[in-house]
């Protein structure tokens, strides 16, 4: 009786702890960008669908200079993320040409806000509307979609709930050196869901987990030890 009470004390020496922290590039910038993209149907004046998978840019509207780039999702979908304070105009890569409406500027003077935009594509130009600006409550809708709890887990798993239903939802960790050492992938998950991933088997150190979906990615720092 004695040698099982000690084998499993061992046991639970042995239990790694996993820490889910911000990653190290988050907070340059508190404000933060997100909208659609959709382009005039032919025939149908006033009538739009979504651009999928086109290239977006947020660049600085003094020179130019590229400072955030992504992918508009399924419905069109963009977003930007940590921007620092200053003037920035969307521009967007569309069959061979790269558009812009230079006069809607995005003039982000106070930090912590948020820029709610649609940017529709006619034949010949591009015109870019500020639908709202308000405090940045969020900057990814996937910090509130997603609870790790308990966090830090003293028992060697990455524990995950979901608040939100999702068609798809990614998971990777990835070492230090780019080398992918896990992945998840999941379709058609239900609020509610819950798994804990054992991560037992990993070596202690950092890792970058990276969880996406056809909208939104998070990034977070994770630690073993």
């Amino acid at each position: 009786m004695q040698k099982s009470k000690n084998m499993n004390a061992t046991v639970n020496a042995r239990c790694m702890h996993v820490y889910l922290l911000d990653p190290p590039d988050k907070g340059g910038g508190t404000a933060s960008v997100s909208g659609s993209l959709v382009e005039e149907t032919n025939g149908n004046s006033g009538q739009t669908r979504p651009v999928v998978n086109a290239p977006v840019y947020l660049a600085d509207a003094r020179d130019g200079c590229y400072i955030a780039a992504g992918l508009t999702g399924d419905k069109g979908f963009f977003s930007f993320i940590h921007l620092l304070t200053g003037e920035y105009c969307l521009k967007v890569e569309h069959k061979g040409s790269v558009r812009c409406d230079e006069g809607a500027r995005l003039k982000i003077d106070t930090d912590g806000l948020h820029f709610d935009v649609i940017a529709r594509l006619g034949r010949r130009r591009m015109t870019t509307s500020i639908t709202g600006i308000r405090p940045a409550a969020y900057l990814n809708p996937l910090d509130h979609a997603i609870s790790f709890d308990p966090n830090p887990s003293l028992d060697g798993k990455l524990n995950l709930t979901l608040k939100d239903s999702f068609k798809r939802l990614k998971l990777e960790i990835t070492d230090l050196s780019g080398w992918i050492v896990r992945t998840m992938d999941l379709d058609e998950i239900q609020a509610g869901y819950t798994n804990a991933v054992d991560l037992e088997d990993l070596e202690k150190g950092t890792y970058l987990l990276e969880i996406s979906t056809g909208m939104d990615r998070l990034s977070k720092q994770l630690v073993l030890q």
